[in-house]
């Protein structure tokens, strides 16, 4: 049985501002710092045999906090990331509301359909996520015992994790919603399928 322990970085300034981070960063903010410790002490008694989190800095410093006192390393994975969003990376909602209206429209309700010059569809990020998946079954799944895999990533990228543990296509990511920072969300593996676990 694989356990994935999937986790959303902790607040940062951009999101308090409604602004949309995509590739790009901003800083951690006091009460995601503080967040985060709180996650650290709440998984202390978890044993973590693999930690992976997208290389962007809120994620990576995220759970650089969480791991602070387990002396354990952690590994960043390109496919961790957020969805890219082009020239919407930085912008505040209420900006892309009135300058990009259809397409936020499409963004929301129609995620099979979304298309933004210099950004990723909703399928790349499924794929990309599917690839970090299969990578981690061929890899860590053991019959004989629980393996348990923390996983630090973003909103957007959270969602299609969950999309693919339920088996649902990319059209029906409008039915999900981005999860609470440095929220745990548990899935099990096993050769029947994905389980979520309470």
């Amino acid at each position: 049985m694989l356990n994935f322990y999937i986790v959303r970085h902790g607040q940062t300034e951009w999101n308090t501002e409604r602004r949309f981070q995509g590739w790009l960063d901003s800083p951690l903010t006091e009460h995601g710092i503080e967040s985060a410790l709180a996650l650290k002490t709440q998984l202390e008694d978890y044993k973590f045999h693999h930690c992976y989190t997208s290389p962007s800095q809120r994620a990576a410093r995220t759970m650089g906090l969480i791991l602070s006192d387990h002396h354990q390393s952690f590994t960043t994975d390109e496919r961790l990331r957020e969805i890219k969003l082009g020239p919407w990376q930085g912008m505040r909602h209420e900006d892309i509301e009135r300058e990009f209206p259809e397409q936020l429209e499409i963004f929301y309700n129609h995620p099979e359909n979304f298309w933004l010059s210099e950004a990723e569809t909703y399928h790349d990020v499924y794929d990309r996520v599917q690839s970090f998946l299969t990578d981690q079954i061929a890899l860590h799944i053991d019959k004989s015992r629980p393996h348990n895999v923390l996983v630090m990533t973003h909103g957007v990228t959270l969602m299609v994790f969950q999309l693919i543990f339920d088996g649902k296509p990319v059209s029906e990511l409008r039915n999900y919603s981005v999860a609470k920072n440095t929220q745990v969300h548990h899935y099990q593996y096993t050769p029947d399928g994905y389980l979520r676990v309470e």
